[in-house]
């Protein structure tokens, strides 16, 4: 141990933009890492020297990483979280080549590393636990529902729900492909399904002199597929006897390893039952809420007990309430798929902390504007965390910066994360695993109606009217379309994304009375300009900020975004495909192709499965009926819109799937 002068980090994204924040407030040097695919990357334009590794798995090559230290002078190494940062070979490669590893023993990732061994040493350590079952012992038959998980890493990558024993099989391959894809260790476990708990965790903190802490809960219950994307401090539901359990079972479950550096204890709650999940042996994405609410520098703190340094013999107190909400490129309605594509403008207002936990909204964000988000990774954009005196001010507080952020690129999940936060449940505290499941429908609804979405493509016209008359070499201080006589009104078409396809058509004139628009009763102009247009509806003024791209236009207000792409009155031919083509929803690679050219399919039924952003994803059958097409094939690259498959219809295969029949 000594002294860091030069560290790198061995991730990407915001975590890498986060420890480096702390490295500039200590007067670290930085050293970056970079994929082929992240070359442009925000995280490795901040960093003081980067090194490029190769492909875009290449953040898994520990060999490369350490002989990048080496090449960049580095005395240290932090492993943010993922990729290998719960690997006990690489931190062993790390202090192997002299470095410093800001992360735990070893041996301690090791004991924790396997979730299997973890769980019986700290069913010895007095912890809590579950029953577990190997299913690589062909003896064990074990009885759902069951949950299924990566014994290896964490964040929802190798989960798979099973409800029925016929589907074990398949749930346990999919897991393990996943596991292998995002950890590079395919084994996997099972244990009880334990429906609607809560997800609770405790952060820990120990040096090397045998002070551990436990800084409190978070509760992370709100989760899509296993994964979370709103946390807390502290849990609405957690009594003071109920956290002194939590964080005694979590101490002794750090001291069981030996454990040193900033770890994770989770734990499921719920019907009187408390019990050990995992220890992440890393810093965990969610750990914004509890440097609010205990107002320390976690990566401050690593760095310092890698250095050597003790913690004071006791923690700071808790004060106030901080939620932390994930924001990602991803479309809840369309079954949490990833969106890939540029990121035009990415503005959260009210932030007036970056990564440190200063003033009451904080941004940690991996992405700037003029982003390209791609298919290799996470699609986490950013993070944004509230601080408050209370929960309900927490929660009132980052709903409106999500809910007045302007996204313009891929689709993202801010309308279900502002939904959730205003939601009576939400604010309630009714926050279980089974939260999004029982609030589908009123979570997943866009915020932007039907109206608002007619008022923001009014709102686009106008402001391209604005634009064109702006650029005008003549006259163009009149407005758009003016005439002495009135002629025929000004139109304008645009599609609103999404499988209905939606058209909206404008038309409107503008004459000395003002604007007279189609279907418009009790709208009047106030103002129009290129990237602002004013409306005043029955008398209550709006505000429509217009951001017009190449080929799409974004309309932000208090009705909600609306995304719209502007339809020409005289469009050029595009290519059509087969009627029955199932398309690529996003780039990414064949993993499985699961029919063949004349099989007859059910509606709902696998054709495909495309891993892209680090999960599977299953490309189904829209309708019954008959494969006559088949271009997927394993193992081979395709582009969002390539067609997989083409399904052709037929009446009775439709007949037989409207009753039910094989």
């Amino acid at each position: 141990m000594g002294t860091i002068h030069r560290l790198l980090v061995a991730n990407r994204g915001e975590i890498a933009r986060r420890v480096f924040r702390t490295c500039r407030d200590l007067g670290i040097e930085t050293v970056a890492v970079f994929s082929d695919a992240d070359a442009d990357a925000p995280h490795v334009a901040e960093a003081g020297q980067a090194v490029r590794l190769g492909g875009p798995r290449s953040y898994l090559d520990a060999d490369a990483i350490v002989e990048a230290a080496r090449a960049a002078g580095a005395d240290a190494v932090h492993p943010g979280y993922g990729f290998l940062s719960e690997n006990a070979a690489f931190a062993r490669a790390v202090l192997g080549a002299g470095l410093v590893w800001v992360g735990p023993p070893p041996e301690a990732i090791a004991a924790m590393g396997d979730k299997i061994e973890a769980k019986a040493l700290m069913a010895a350590a007095g912890v809590p636990v579950l029953p577990t079952y190997d299913l690589d012992d062909g003896d064990a038959r074990p009885e759902p529902p069951l949950l299924v998980k990566a014994s290896a890493g964490g964040g929802g990558r190798g989960m798979r729900i099973v409800r029925d024993a016929a589907d074990l099989a398949g749930a346990v391959e999919s897991a393990r492909r996943e596991a292998l894809a995002a950890f590079g260790d395919g084994a996997v476990f099972a244990e009880p399904l334990l429906e609607n708990a809560r997800h609770v965790e405790v952060q820990v903190l120990a040096d090397g002199h045998g002070t551990v802490w436990a800084l409190g809960e978070r509760e992370c219950s709100v989760q899509r597929r296993h994964q979370k994307i709103l946390e807390e401090a502290p849990s609405p539901a957690v009594t003071p006897e109920l956290r002194r359990e939590l964080c005694d079972a979590a101490v002794k479950a750090a001291r069981a390893v030996g454990y040193v550096g900033a770890g994770t204890v989770e734990f499921l709650v719920g019907d009187g039952v408390v019990a050990f999940l995992e220890m992440n042996t890393r810093l965990q994405v969610e750990h914004p809420v509890t440097e609010y609410v205990y107002g320390v520098d976690l990566v401050r703190l690593q760095l310092e007990i890698a250095e050597g340094a003790p913690l004071p013999g006791l923690p700071p107190s808790p004060v106030g309430h901080a939620i932390e909400a994930r924001l990602c490129a991803e479309d809840p309605a369309d079954g949490w798929r990833p969106r890939t594509g540029v990121l035009h403008r990415f503005e959260v207002p009210g932030v007036d902390a970056e990564f440190r936990a200063a003033g009451t909204l904080r941004l940690d964000s991996g992405v700037t504007d003029g982003t390209l988000v791609g298919p290799h990774y996470d699609p986490m954009l950013a993070k944004v965390i509230a601080y408050a005196p209370t929960r309900a001010g927490a929660a009132r507080r980052l709903a409106g910066a999500l809910a007045a952020a302007r996204l313009h690129g891929p689709a993202t999940n801010r309308d279900l994360l502002v939904n959730v936060l205003r939601h009576p449940a939400f604010l309630a505290g009714e926050t279980d695993t089974g939260f999004l499941d029982r609030h589908a429908a009123a979570v997943t609804a866009p915020r932007a109606d039907a109206d608002a979405v007619r008022l923001s493509a009014l709102a686009a016209a106008l402001a391209r009217a604005a634009a064109n008359r702006a650029a005008a070499r003549v006259l163009g201080e009149l407005p758009s379309g003016w005439r002495n006589v009135v002629s025929q009104p000004q139109r304008s078409a645009f599609a609103v994304p999404g499988e209905s396809g939606e058209r909206v058509e404008i038309a409107y004139l503008l004459t000395r009375d003002g604007l007279s628009a189609e279907g418009f009763d009790g709208v009047e102009l106030v103002s129009a300009a290129p990237g602002e247009v004013v409306l005043s509806v029955d008398g209550v003024r709006r505000v429509f900020s217009v951001h017009a791209c190449p080929d799409v236009t974004y309309v932000d207000s208090v009705l909600g975004p609306v995304r719209l792409t502007p339809l020409e009155r005289l469009p050029e031919p595009v290519p059509r495909v087969e009627p029955g083509s199932l398309l690529a929803p996003m780039p990414g690679t064949v993993l499985r192709v699961d029919v063949e050219p004349g099989d007859r399919v059910a509606a709902g039924q696998p054709v495909v499965v495309l891993e892209a952003m680090k999960m599977e994803h299953q490309i189904v059958s829209p309708g019954a009926g008959v494969v006559t097409a088949l271009d997927a094939v394993a193992g081979r690259q395709v582009e969002a819109g390539a067609v997989l498959a083409v399904i052709e219809e037929h009446a009775d295969d439709i007949a037989d799937d409207n009753t039910g029949t094989p």
